[in-house]
């Protein structure tokens, strides 16, 4: 795949990933070796998200974080944006950066993303060195699936491009981002709250509960790869029934792939800007195994 450099940028080499069918996907590119993490965004948030992630595993192995079609530089996509379509352009990008051993780390929706990538490149005889899901939209979740939660896409899909054409999807991410640095914060609402940014975030949650549907009717292998489940444990008031739903969720996702569930007890759903120590520790135990007694 052809790579495009643009130059340095505040995470690190920022290139352009040229995608099978002439659009681009911007990249950000840190740290050396032949060991490769890529970090795969929530629905609506560009790579700046990963930031305090991406210092931390910089300093030990390759890292990629990423904007995905319509955030960013990237270029948006006239075709649906459903599981398969991010799929497949995360498979463009690991095909991008050779390696030796690829760990893949998906946050909120993109944790769907990043599974189904991982049981793709088993299919085709490609390993997967693991599998890091934080705090993961989960199929198991039955409130993705309520009525309640279609009336809640309807509402944001009638009103998300307008609140980023009056500025106010800025003001609203940036309550959310205060936690990164400032130009992390700026870099982040610069991809995420552009009206192209909106419009892109509407299409694929478009396809966020067909997409769980489709897994829990079809689960996804992931034979002898090493899984990591973060689950959130942080809750308000309003939110303490879809926590539990979640926490009991992610619990039966790790069990199925006969993987590890840990506690992120400090935070809810942002566990990348709340214990981003805690990723990177996950993430570097699947590449620096620990050594034998002595």
């Amino acid at each position: 795949m052809t790579r495009i450099t643009k130059g340095p940028g505040p995470m690190g080499v920022e290139e352009l990933v040229e995608t099978p069918d002439g659009r681009v996907l911007h990249t950000m590119v840190a740290g050396e070796g032949p060991d490769l993490v890529v970090l795969e965004a929530g629905l609506g948030f560009g790579g700046h998200y990963w930031a305090p992630v991406h210092e931390r595993l910089a300093r030990r192995v390759r890292v990629v974080a990423y904007d995905r079609a319509g955030l960013g530089d990237s270029s948006p996509d006239p075709h649906p944006r459903d599981l398969d379509r991010l799929e497949a352009d995360l498979g463009v990008l690991l095909d991008a950066y050779p390696h030796r051993r690829l760990v893949l780390v998906g946050h909120s929706w993109g944790g769907p993303v990043v599974r189904l990538a991982a049981a793709r490149r088993l299919d085709s005889a490609r390993p997967i060195t693991g599998v890091v899901l934080v705090d993961a939209s989960d199929e198991h979740a039955p409130g993705y699936f309520a009525r309640q939660a279609a009336l809640g896409d309807a509402v944001q899909a009638a009103t998300l491009p307008t609140l980023a054409r009056v500025g106010l999807m800025r003001a609203l991410i940036a309550v959310a981002a205060r936690g990164l640095e400032p130009v992390h914060r700026r870099g982040l609402l610069d991809s995420s709250t552009t009206v192209a940014a909106a419009r892109a975030a509407v299409e694929e949650n478009r396809h966020v509960r067909p997409g769980l549907r489709a897994l829990l009717d079809r689960p996804l292998p992931l034979p002898d790869v090493p899984v990591t489940v973060i689950s959130g444990r942080r809750h308000g008031r309003l939110d303490a029934g879809l926590r539990r739903q979640l926490n009991r969720a992610h619990a039966v996702t790790a069990e199925r792939h006969g993987g590890r569930l840990v506690f992120a007890e400090r935070s809810g759903h942002l566990i990348p800007l709340s214990e981003p120590e805690l990723i990177a520790r996950e993430v570097l135990a699947m590449v620096e195994p620990a050594p034998e007694p002595a």
